[in-house]
């Protein structure tokens, strides 16, 4: 129930175009539902007399069938219009639902996404979203249009016939039960159905992920097996539901329609002929319209009214991601002059009793350069972590300029810092915005001096559109160094005063080696940078380098110190040097 009231309250952004809505369509059904008597009267009235040849008053005639058109075609654009605006209302409140979980989602501390599949997320923005949509907010228009319908018929034939209400009215828990029938022969497999849509969303997503890997091991067949089996599992469950609705909606309700109505046909001529009832050939046709209108508002909500609530399993698991707690953040900006960092005393760990890092203590003052070396798991990237505050430390702290980052906003920390990673992103979109980072009033003249300071100057007079030049698929037109030195003039033309190399080099050939260590020494200049590096040969200059053993510091000093101590540094050194 919380959740229905929930998703209800989301009514409010379009309360005003909702209730213009409703008042059409009351005036529709008002309109279509008085219609039928027009026509009732049309029979009794001009048309009987001239069946029994008397005086047929044509203008008469002519004045009901023009009000019964009129109603007919008035209420018909009232109900169109109605729909219109309350389909309107659904979507909107569907866009408004898709991008608070989309904004939702990027305030969410990175933790959430350790162990979700990007799939399953994105089913939560796109494909939850739409379901509510299609299945709550727009079969709630449905549901009351239908509602209405049935209400509105149930007072007319009351009116016109006190005994033939309660006799309908008798149906209203037979129907309950067709509709519970329906919902318990659909509800496992619409779960089924999209339980399989989700997996069939990680199932693309991984299989774009990892094309290269996939063609690369020749395992065309079997991801195309195990995709046809989740698509033939969604396949299965929805023939499932188009043969529950066969059976319990269409057929059963057209089947006890019929059967009403055979069954009034039968009393009301009983009564007539027993002279019980005065009938005429215009009651007799209201009576069977109205009938018939009852059983198929009836029909509709029995299947609508179920895809409802089942849509309700998609509102929960969407208020769950709503309902996730965001990052608790600071309103103070962080301010940074030199750029000095200090680690002090720091554990971490992501999971309670399992630590991480312990009494990580260091300093890296204005422009130095620390290298952070050691083996898979040692630490290097929670470091890093720490300092973009994609978490916070359980004990100690990081300082910058002196100041403790936890006490500032998260975002401000991010702003003084300029990351390049091993195997870059490039967003869609140009070389421009990806160098500028889609910056409203970007300089042109600044972003080619960025691009032509890394060594980029060749790639960009091969380039036919220069900075204009389109990026599409992660920069897969691009090789692994152009994607670098583009990287690297984004870092340089946002200008941070912390600069991280996470494996900067550890892609590329040793020729490309070359101009990617220019493009580094470039952007390095003036700025305190970390360097997180597997490949030694290119942190040999470096002020200091820490070796990192089980989350502790193991080693620290320069090239040289650290090849005279002869310890966990020395080995991979030379290790690395045998291999080379």
């Amino acid at each position: 129930m919380r959740i229905i009231v929930t998703l209800l309250k989301e009514i409010r952004h379009v309360k005003g175009l909702f209730g213009l809505g409703v008042l059409v369509y009351f005036g529709a059904s008002v309109l279509v539902r008085l219609a039928p008597i027009l026509l009732q009267r049309m029979i009794d009235g001009p048309v009987t007399d001239l069946s029994k040849g008397l005086v047929f008053n044509q203008a008469d005639f002519l004045l009901q069938l023009a009000a019964y058109m009129g109603l007919n075609v008035v209420g018909g654009l009232f109900f169109y219009l109605s729909t219109r605006i309350l389909m309107h209302c659904a979507n909107r409140i569907a866009e408004i639902l898709r991008n608070r979980t989309y904004e939702h989602m990027q305030r969410l501390p990175i933790s959430y996404f350790d162990d979700k599949p990007a799939g399953k997320v994105a089913t939560r923005v796109v494909n939850d979203t739409e379901t509510l949509r299609n299945q709550f907010y727009a079969t709630l228009v449905y549901i009351f249009n239908n509602l209405v319908r049935l209400i509105f018929t149930y007072g007319i034939i009351f009116y016109m016939n006190m005994t033939l209400g309660l006799v309908l009215l008798t149906l209203l828990p037979a129907f309950y039960g067709l509709q519970l029938f329906y919902k318990r022969l659909t509800d496992q497999p619409m779960k089924d159905f999209y339980d399989a849509r989700s997996e069939i969303n990680t199932k693309v997503n991984e299989t774009m992920n990892g094309a290269g890997l996939i063609q690369l091991y020749g395992q065309e067949e079997a991801i195309m097996e195990d995709f046809e089996e989740t698509a033939n599992k969604m396949k299965r469950a929805e023939n499932r539901v188009i043969w529950a609705q066969s059976i319990a909606t269409w057929n059963m309700t057209e089947f006890i329609k019929y059967l009403v109505i055979t069954l009034v046909l039968t009393v009301i001529g009983q009564r007539f002929l027993a002279g019980q009832w005065k009938l005429t050939a215009g009651l007799l046709f209201i009576y069977i319209s109205y009938t018939a209108d009852v059983f198929d508002a009836m029909g509709r909500l029995i299947q609508q009214f179920p895809n409802m609530l089942r849509s309700l399993e998609t509102g929960k698991r969407l208020l769950v991601l709503l309902e996730e707690p965001v990052e608790d953040d600071r309103e103070a900006s962080l301010t940074v002059t030199d750029g000095r960092v200090v680690f002090d005393h720091v554990h971490f760990s992501y999971e309670a009793d399992k630590p991480i890092l312990q009494d990580i203590s260091f300093e890296v003052e204005k422009s130095e350069t620390i290298a952070l070396v050691g083996h898979t798991g040692s630490g290097k990237t929670s470091i890093m972590n720490l300092l973009y505050r994609f978490y916070d430390s359980q004990q100690g702290g990081v300082w910058i300029d002196g100041q403790n980052i936890k006490d500032y906003a998260r975002e401000s920390v991010r702003s003084h810092m300029g990351i390049v990673l091993q195997d870059p992103y490039l967003f869609t979109g140009t070389i421009a915005t990806n160098v500028s980072m889609n910056e409203e009033d970007m300089n042109r003249k600044k972003i080619v001096e960025a691009l032509e300071k890394v060594g980029a100057k060749d790639l960009l007079g091969r380039l036919e559109k220069g900075i204009d030049e389109p990026v599409v698929e992660q920069g897969a037109a691009f090789s692994s160094g152009e994607r670098q030195l583009i990287a690297f003039a984004r870092t340089l033309y946002s200008n941070p005063k912390i600069l991280i190399l996470d494996e900067a080099t550890s892609h590329i050939d040793t020729e490309t080696e070359e101009i990617i260590q220019h493009a580094m020494e470039v952007v390095k200049e003036g700025r305190t940078t970390f360097i997180i590096a597997h490949r030694l040969s290119t942190i040999q200059h470096a002020d200091q380098i820490l070796v990192l053993d089980k989350g502790r510091i193991a080693e620290r000093g320069s090239h040289e110190e650290l090849l005279a101590i002869g310890g966990i540094y020395a080995q991979m050194y030379e290790i690395q040097q045998k291999v080379g």
